[in-house]
């Protein structure tokens, strides 16, 4: 669905915004981009990008799309250590956007770009399209391996659910890292409509001057999102422009849901609240607020849900492949062929709107950034000491055998290491950690001291 092809063919349309120059780059100079971008690319080799918000990111990417060569993306601001790891586990062919180490040359006229020296590219699946960090900013090597495929499927499905036109323009502080910053990205394009890529906060006046005079008309966020917009009145900074809302990245309040449907509902927008997980690339469910608040809604087109022993399981083209957790995991084929087991539980009602009631497993979204807790934990205890995490109304809270006096050190720590603002981060200490009968953590305990 995002071709240079059918690029060419949207001519001098808006594409992208470029926020530092302050113009837009049009469809025809985005295919060029892209064309330029996948003839360095045909013999189809692994890339790995590391990217923040940038024109060139976006075309670094959408380049390795066209040429067929899978693309593992990643932050630009993941610490060099964890890069250097993730590089040394799956040997890719090109780096981009950050400088190895060792083992790699920069190409002759492409700043940024490392060719690996060593003939030890893995094999790669002929389906695989896309490789992405199933925990957030974590430094997990386990990736998701999604194809081409699931790719465009979920685009066309959120094209759909969310009625997304050629004369739509979003705004994007969301990292491509980030799966739902990256399905914004690749449904706007496909359906011909432009993106205004920024790395401006939502409290700085340039970002609201900027989605302004860009006449943007929607714009997506995470419940932090949420919070802070209400803090900062949203109706009186919001352009009139601005007539849709997304919400994906955790479960938003349904106080919270109900104030920006109503916020929304008076200048005639929509506010959608949506429900997914990288693994479905990422979208599953889609419902336009106030409907159902509190339910995450029913599936996407093409996709369905069904309940098994309470766990939520979701069947759809967009299901990734499987996982990988080291470079020969790369020519593996589709080993889940389109059902995903989610981790959620749940139930569905008479109508078929999924309603979510808890977790199957230790995995938690803090800020938008998908967590395992239990990595959060080792995390903890390599660079302090033992620790419990619990997450919930969008904060992370480390429970820690360590002296009170140490508690900012800590949370600045976990917070920097996480790439999480300190606000979403709470370190409360203790002299020991409650522990079970048979020597674990004794996490009904852990509850009671930090309710």
């Amino acid at each position: 669905m995002m071709s240079c092809a059918q690029f060419r063919m949207r001519g001098d349309a808006p594409a992208l915004l470029d926020d530092a120059a302050g113009r837009w780059m049009d469809y025809r100079g985005l295919a060029h981009a892209v064309t330029k971008a996948a003839e360095r690319l045909r013999r189809r080799p692994l890339v790995f990008l590391f990217s923040g918000l940038s024109i060139p990111g976006a075309v670094a990417y959408l380049g390795c799309l066209e040429a067929g060569a899978p693309v593992g993306l990643f932050g630009d601001a993941l610490p060099p250590g964890r890069a250097e790891a993730l590089i040394a586990l799956y040997r890719p062919t090109l780096v981009v956007g950050f400088t190895p180490a060792a083992g790699y040359a920069e190409l002759p006229g492409q700043p940024g770009w490392y060719r690996r020296l060593a003939d030890d590219a893995p094999a790669l699946h002929p389906d695989l399209a896309l490789l992405l960090s199933t925990s957030g900013s974590t430094g997990s090597p386990k990736l998701v391996r999604l194809s081409r495929n699931a790719i465009d499927s979920n685009a066309a499905a959120i094209i759909r659910s969310l009625a997304i036109t050629p004369d739509q323009r979003s705004v994007l502080n969301l990292p491509f890292s980030y799966s739902y910053g990256l399905s914004v990205l690749n449904s706007h394009l496909a359906a011909g409509a432009s993106v205004a890529l920024t790395s401006e906060g939502l409290t700085g006046e340039g970002f609201w001057r900027r989605i302004a005079e860009c006449r943007v008309t929607s714009m997506p966020g995470v419940p932090m999102v949420y919070e802070m917009l209400r803090r900062l009145g949203f109706d009186n900074l919001a352009p009139s422009s601005l007539t849709t809302l997304t919400q994906a990245g955790g479960k938003l309040s349904v106080p919270l849901i109900q104030h920006f449907s109503e916020i929304m509902a008076a200048r005639g927008g929509r506010f959608f609240v949506m429900y997914g997980a990288t693994e479905a690339a990422p979208r599953m469910a889609v419902q336009q607020a106030p409907e159902n608040p509190g339910a995450v809604g029913r599936a996407i087109p093409g996709g369905r849900f069904e309940i098994e022993a309470g766990e939520i399981i979701y069947h759809g083209p967009n299901v990734m492949l499987g996982y990988a957790e080291c470079a020969e995991d790369l020519a593996l084929g589709d080993l889940l062929h389109g059902r995903l087991a989610t981790g959620d539980l749940g139930h569905l009602d008479d109508d078929g709107v999924l309603w979510i009631t808890g977790r199957a497993k230790r995995i938690a979204k803090v800020n938008g950034l998908r967590l395992n807790l239990d990595e959060v934990e080792a995390l903890a205890a390599s660079r302090f000491a033992p620790a419990a995490a619990i997450a919930g109304d969008e904060r992370l809270t480390l429970l820690i055998e360590a002296d009170e006096t140490r508690a900012t050190e800590i949370r600045r720590d976990i917070a920097a290491a996480l790439a999480l603002p300190p606000a979403s981060v709470r370190v409360q200490c203790v002299a020991r950690l409650p522990l079970s009968a048979n020597g674990k953590i004794d996490r009904d305990a852990v509850g009671r001291l930090v309710a």
